[in-house]
């Protein structure tokens, strides 16, 4: 019987070579192409206006283009906005595993993740409000973009976590809990907070854009997250 193949490389590796396969037409076009340059100022003219407020005249303007290029490219209203998503999808993910220590065991980098998704989300507020207006507002939106990526995106890297969680568990490095949950409580850390900011701010004047506030509440959140999924040394529950 043929043995399977073991992925010896490191967590933050095996992460980026999930993106590093994304075929061409699924590669958000060079920033400074026509094409890039009509999705930049569709998603300002977004964060700016709103759903509601898009339209070509203004992404048109924005962009330095007229607006039978932006049919050329993306044909109407609902595709360009599907592209934004789907764009937004990309560098996001981009960002947070280009980003990662390619040194973190399995463990750690499980610790270390939802810190690091936030890390991304906050440092650029259009890509926060995008990402709050379309999930609020249109999920189906985000969906297909997910879907659209397939194993080149976020499917690809779950796929890839949830088997890196199992093998962590067989190490006794990790709490025992089925990977999707853990996977899940994960990412209701870190996407969570991003929604909830708001309601957050109100109770406790916490902000994501104070840096001070957010340095202080990065380094709480990895301590409660390593102390809720690392597995417990030896003799202790």
């Amino acid at each position: 019987m043929r043995e399977q193949s073991i992925d010896s490389r490191m967590p933050a590796e095996r992460l980026r070579g999930v993106l590093e396969h994304l075929p061409p037409e699924l590669a958000p076009p060079a920033a400074d192409s026509p094409a890039g340059r009509i999705l930049a100022a569709t998603r300002d003219v977004l964060a700016d206006k709103g759903l509601a407020g898009l339209s070509m005249r203004l992404v048109a303007a924005e962009a330095g283009v007229n607006q039978a290029m932006i049919h050329y490219y993306y044909g109407s209203k609902d595709r360009l906005i599907d592209a934004v998503v789907l764009r937004e999808v990309v560098e996001v993910l981009r960002d947070l595993v280009g980003g990662l220590d390619g040194d973190l065991e399995p463990a750690e980098l499980f610790v270390q993740y939802p810190a690091r998704l936030l890390d991304v989300l906050r440092r650029d507020r259009v890509r926060l409000q995008l990402i709050r207006m379309i999930m609020g507002t249109e999920p189906q939106r985000m969906l297909q973009a997910i879907r659209t990526l397939g194993r080149f995106g976020i499917l690809g890297l779950s796929e890839q976590l949830q088997g890196m969680i199992g093998a962590a568990q067989a190490e006794g490095r990790l709490a025992a809990a089925p990977p999707a949950s853990l996977l899940m409580f994960l990412l209701a850390n870190a996407y969570g907070l991003v929604f909830m900011e708001p309601v957050a701010h109100e109770i406790t004047g916490f902000a994501l854009a104070d840096d001070e506030a957010w340095a202080e509440h990065r380094q709480h959140l990895t301590n409660l997250i390593r102390g809720g999924i690392l597995a417990a040394p030896a003799g202790k529950e």
